[in-house]
């Protein structure tokens, strides 16, 4: 591991906010917009139904199951035309949700450690699997990039988005943090790449087959772990 850290990169979802709140709510506020615009969708479908339609089409279409957005939009423009209506109903009932999804609550750990990162002239990139927008949740100011399963190439633990997030960073994948809840996609992706790994072990679960360079349970346990790294000796 290199002393001269230059960037770090975040996962999103589970990491600066609680994910499932996020979904469940754009998911009420989908289906109440349903029952006043369009209601023989849910009455067709149900909101299961529409879930399961999701997944068909991801499976119908497997080189775009990782679009997340475009699958759900496919899903629902297919249910409304067959509910009889036009797919456009389908494309306004996903805008709502995904307005809802991007309307999270941090973590109280997110915008202090943000913020100091940004003071110690840190470059900081978002690495998501998910669809939330790092400009609409409200953290695009703190970030120099943001990549997501599409834009960064496959999603997480593929090494292409950490690839591309070292090209964007302007530096070797060494020379970057990546900080993540999941053990997967976050750590042995990273850490399959070349960088240095932060397990965002909130929960304090135990588990022996985790293999991150260090854990921590807050954010706020971060700039030790940069500290750490600037003052190891080579």
């Amino acid at each position: 591991m290199q002393k001269n850290i230059k960037a770090v990169t975040f996962d999103l979802d589970d990491t600066f906010w609680p994910v499932w709140p996020a979904i469940g709510r754009a998911e009420q506020e989908m289906a109440v917009w349903l029952e006043e615009h369009a209601p023989q969708i849910l009455e067709k479908f149900g909101r299961e139904g529409l879930q399961r339609l999701r997944d068909q089409m991801a499976t119908r279409k497997p080189e775009l199951a990782h679009h997340i957005s475009l699958m759900r939009i496919l899903a629902l423009r297919e249910a409304a035309e067959q509910a009889g209506y036009s797919p456009s109903v389908g494309e306004q009932a996903f805008q709502v949700m995904w307005e809802e999804r991007n309307r999270v609550e941090f973590f109280d750990d997110v915008e202090p450690v943000l913020r100091w990162l940004r003071n110690q002239g840190l470059i900081l990139g978002a690495l998501s699997n998910g669809n939330a927008d790092i400009d609409r949740v409200g953290l695009g100011e703190w970030f120099d990039f943001a990549l997501n399963a599409l834009s960064g190439g496959a999603p997480k633990p593929d090494s292409a988005m950490f690839t591309k997030a070292a090209s964007l960073a302007g530096c070797l994948p060494s020379q970057i943090v990546h900080v993540g809840d999941d053990l997967v996609s976050d750590v042995q992706g990273a850490a399959n790449a070349g960088m240095v790994t932060v397990w965002l072990n909130r929960s304090g679960e135990a588990d022996a087959a985790a293999m991150p360079d260090f854990e921590i349970n807050s954010l706020a346990e971060l700039p030790g772990v940069i500290d750490a790294l600037r003052n190891r000796q080579p």
